[in-house]
């Protein structure tokens, strides 16, 4: 059973604001540095294996289902960025993008509406609090949701989060967490659609991103970056 994270928040007397629509901090240091981190988490189902290129630089290849890619550098500015399906050689998205320097991000790609997105989703640690997580949560999965992501021994930390929403970061203490992953609204775990464990350490951040489609073709699962 995992411990409370919401008595974990009171006890350390933060305010926290569990699912907010920015993903990330705005405490980023390094502003004057020329290039961003670039990492490419691939969550479009369906898409096979594909290359993602920064104008006409690969910067990425054979990236599958599921997978995250090592992380590359952007020069700052706005940038075209293309992905190609390595099985066909369709583009199947292009669109110009800001990228700053001195920070790092993750670029989820989607599907959504019958179409490919991109969502960028800032990696940094949240406040300034020393020995202790950082949490948040995506749903990226097939048109599938809103789903909750809720502790194993009740307490909802992550709640409605529709498809393409990353929720803000919120503080933890270090341990484990049981978590369930459930339909929106829904109080019985009995028809938890996943359940997974987190093993929390000092000082790091983790996004728990849910993935796959409630019909079985992909079924629903949990990637944790």
């Amino acid at each position: 059973m995992g411990q409370s994270l919401l008595g974990v928040f009171l006890a350390v007397g933060l305010n926290v604001r569990i699912g907010g629509d920015v993903a990330g901090s705005r405490n980023m240091g390094g502003q004057g540095m020329m290039c961003m981190g670039v990492r490419v988490f691939h969550a479009a189902c369906f898409a096979g294996k594909v290359r993602v290129l920064v104008g006409s630089r690969e910067l990425f290849c054979g990236l599958d289902y599921g997978q995250v890619s090592d992380c590359g550098k952007v020069g700052a500015g706005f940038r075209n960025i293309s992905v190609i399906s390595e099985d066909t050689g369709e583009e199947l998205m292009c669109e110009t993008m800001p990228f700053f320097g001195g920070r790092r991000v993750t670029l989820a790609l989607l599907n959504t509406m019958g179409c490919m997105i991109l969502v960028p989703m800032e990696d940094c640690i949240c406040g300034e609090a020393k020995g202790r997580a950082c949490l948040r949560a995506a749903n990226f999965s097939c048109g599938e949701g809103p789903f909750d992501l809720a502790l194993a021994s009740g307490e909802t930390i992550f709640p409605y989060l529709i498809q393409a929403r990353v929720s803000s970061f919120i503080p933890a203490l270090p341990g484990t967490y049981d978590f369930v992953v459930r339909e929106a609204g829904r109080e019985s775990f009995r028809e938890a659609e996943a359940n997974f464990c987190l093993d929390a350490l000092p000082g790091q951040n983790y996004t728990i991103c849910v993935l796959g489609t409630k019909d079985g073709e992909v079924p629903i699962s949990v990637k944790i970056l």
